[in-house]
């Protein structure tokens, strides 16, 4: 009896183990390739293999034996990065898909092409291009490549904390505009009997203006004041932008804007007690949308200090019925320097 036991369990083991082989000899086998270098070293064309070969054993992708060198290859072949010859070698070895691509130095970027395919397809599934600033930064590269591939598509664009290359931590570049601040000062002079029929305002506001060669955008955050007796309209944001007409030191412009303000209209009216006169003050506060038409001239804009002249007509969208519907408009002047 005990003899019968041990020959089953012998049996059992050798049906398991067999069974794991045909398993294994089912699961589909990657192979891959010895990159081709342009102006990149055939060390680090290794390693780089090496090292995605590694990172997909990790996801779970079974690997032919180990990534293939330049020597390793059969008579004949060599590294490519050509569908046809990558899909022979791969044939040749077994395997079910194939990865291969490129590394290509340009100065000091490394650029580096991969493909990955499977050999009874056409075309790959999977095709991506990635820049590295230096050879240290290829083992980020190549997780990023090893996900891709895993996932099954492009994803050059996707990173994590531990796939961002030195290439992606650089500010992009910019066209250099010229940017500066300046002070404006100047009057609102009501239309219409609006602003509670004040005949003017007091302006000052602090403006930053970028301008390049034929545009200027100016904003004013929050310090922006226009005010007469109880009567104040506060800036919350304005933004306006123009087209400037010529590039000496003296250049006309014209642009509108939009903004938004807060307004607070006091009006006062006389009212008689008998034949006594005395005056009764009514308010109003409204924050909404506000928007500016206008033109104006810089001078010295060769320089790096300019003079600003600028002629607007503001309107602020709120009608103020409380005090008689005349709202609060009117043509804005100021003037003031910007460096």
């Amino acid at each position: 009896m005990y003899r019968l036991l041990l020959f089953g369990a012998v049996v059992l083991a050798a049906l398991d183990v067999a069974a794991a082989r045909a398993d294994d000899s089912a699961v589909p086998q990657t192979l891959v390739l010895p990159f081709r270098t342009v102006g990149v070293s055939d060390t680090t064309a290794t390693v780089v293999a090496e090292l995605l070969q590694g990172e997909l054993e990790g996801r779970g992708v079974s690997m032919v034996a180990r990534s293939l060198r330049s020597a390793d290859l059969l008579p004949g072949e060599s590294a490519c990065d050509d569908a046809e010859c990558a899909k022979a070698a791969a044939r040749s070895y077994g395997a079910s898909r194939v990865i291969y691509g490129s590394l290509s130095r340009l100065r000091d970027k490394i650029i580096v092409r991969v493909r990955a395919q499977w050999i009874a397809d056409a075309a790959p599934y999977y095709a991506d291009q990635v820049t590295s600033t230096t050879e240290e930064d290829l083992d980020a590269v190549v997780r990023r490549v090893a996900d891709g591939i895993a996932l099954g598509r492009s994803n050059a664009q996707h990173a994590t904390i531990e796939t961002v290359t030195a290439q992606e931590t650089l500010e992009p570049r910019r066209r250099v505009g010229r940017s500066g601040g300046g002070l404006r000062a100047g009057f609102i002079f009501p239309v219409g009997d609006s602003y509670g029929g004040v005949d003017r305002l007091t302006s000052l506001r602090l403006a930053h203006v970028f301008e390049i060669r034929d545009y200027l955008i100016e904003s004013t955050p929050v310090l922006g004041f226009a005010w007469r007796s109880g009567t104040v309209d506060w800036t919350l944001l304005d933004v306006f932008a123009a087209r400037i007409f010529g590039i000496g030191d003296f250049a006309p412009y014209v642009g509108a804007g939009l903004g938004v303000h807060s307004v607070r209209v006091e009006k006062q009216v006389t009212n008689y007690s008998g034949t006594f006169p005395y005056l009764v003050s009514s308010e109003q506060s409204e924050t909404t949308l506000s928007a500016d038409v206008g033109v104006g001239f810089l001078a010295l804009r060769t320089y790096d200090y300019k003079l600003v002249m600028d002629l607007r007509y503001h309107y602020v969208f709120a009608e103020f019925d409380q005090l008689g519907g005349k709202g609060a408009h009117g043509v804005a002047i100021s003037f003031g320097t910007m460096r």
